[in-house]
């Protein structure tokens, strides 16, 4: 039995609570306080106190920390394991603790044969990325191009390129602008890779492919666990206890939802093949993200770690029995760094902005 270190960012609560379930805005009034309407995104809210109320519950001896707050240092505390979100500014024992490199998915060369279109890394300079588009229109003509920053995969939106070579750009010193169709430039699409200049496979381009019914399941130890489909209105306040829940839609976001149980079971064994050929490459939890291709086959989208993940309609309860099992996936190595650094890192308030989470 393992004691396990909880971890929560305080999200403002939505307007709108109508169909939240008692359990969480019990939890959330237990631990972090009184759940009043502030104008929050409902779906972080939920998430936020989903995670909250299963793993309270199903996780052995919980110590719950509420970011924002400030802790008195604890070695002890800092070598539980740790469940929850990380925020965008985390703490050394939470960066130390996360020890998923899903995100780095793009290096794995066991993973390429299950993306079912072609991909390519390239350096972080003008010409190599202006080469390596190129030679995927070339290559695919009509298709157009997917463009991602796999250096840090989360730091900004993918480019779509279209077959012509232009993107819709969208101004960063300026969001509320229309966004302009132009010819793709690396520079103006992420000026902030300039501090990864040079850096060698930091630039995934990728076929630009048809993507349908996309899906997400969890790995943990190695093991599929549960997964729901990539439905974002959804939480697991809308699961109905199914480990691998069925609703899916054809094209993300088109609010048409439909039940498919058969593709289901082809994911959930599509899964557990790509979870057993990445093992040697893959560390910590994960989830996969799935799609049905033009060809009718399954492929993979791609790999993320499980701690930031959206849960969609996950059964949480599932997911926690499995946390609970493989404390190991979410410690702090033996070899970390000294746990008084640590405890330097750690005193006083531990902060975020919750828009970034």
């Amino acid at each position: 039995m393992n004691d396990w270190l909880i971890d929560v960012i305080p999200v403002k609560a939505p307007d709108d609570m109508t169909g939240i379930p008692n359990r969480y805005t019990d939890v959330w009034r237990k631990y972090v306080g009184e759940p009043t309407p502030a104008g929050g995104d409902r779906e972080k809210w939920v998430e936020q106190a989903a995670r909250l109320e299963a793993s309270t519950r199903l996780l052995d001896n919980p110590t719950v920390r509420i970011t924002g707050r400030s802790y008195k240092n604890d070695p002890e505390m800092m070598r539980m394991p740790h469940y929850g979100t990380i925020p965008y500014h985390p703490t050394l024992d939470q960066l130390l603790a996360q020890r998923s490199n899903a995100d780095q998915y793009a290096d794995f060369t066991s993973l390429r044969p299950y993306l079912g279109r072609d991909v390519a890394l390239a350096a972080c300079s003008k010409e190599s990325v202006d080469g390596a588009v190129k030679a995927m229109l070339v290559a695919h003509p009509g298709d157009g191009v997917v463009v991602k920053f796999a250096a840090k995969p989360k730091y900004c939106p993918p480019a779509f390129i279209d077959s012509d070579g232009m993107f819709m750009h969208v101004d960063p010193f300026e969001p509320d602008a229309p966004a302009r169709r132009i010819p793709f430039d690396l520079w103006t699409w992420n000026g902030g890779a300039f501090s990864w200049e040079g850096e060698p496979d930091a630039i995934l381009v990728q076929q630009r492919v048809r993507m349908r019914w996309e899906y997400r399941i969890h790995v943990i130890g190695g093991e599929v666990v549960c997964g729901a489909g990539c439905i974002e209105r959804y939480t697991p306040a809308d699961n109905r206890g199914e480990r691998f829940d069925p609703r899916m839609e054809e094209i993300r976001n088109d609010g048409s939802i439909e039940s498919h149980p058969p593709i289901v079971e082809l994911y959930a064994e599509y899964a557990r093949e790509v979870a057993k050929t990445i093992a040697s490459d893959v560390t910590g939890p994960y989830v996969i993200d799935l799609y049905v291709g033009d060809d009718g086959r399954p492929h993979v989208i791609e790999l993320n770690s499980q701690t930031n993940a959206g849960l969609y309609a996950l059964d949480m309860d599932i997911l926690l029995d499995a946390v609970n099992r493989h404390p190991e996936e979410y410690s702090i190595p033996d070899d970390a760094p000294a746990f008084g650094l640590l405890s330097r890192l750690v005193d006083g308030p531990i902060t975020d902005m919750e828009e970034n989470i």
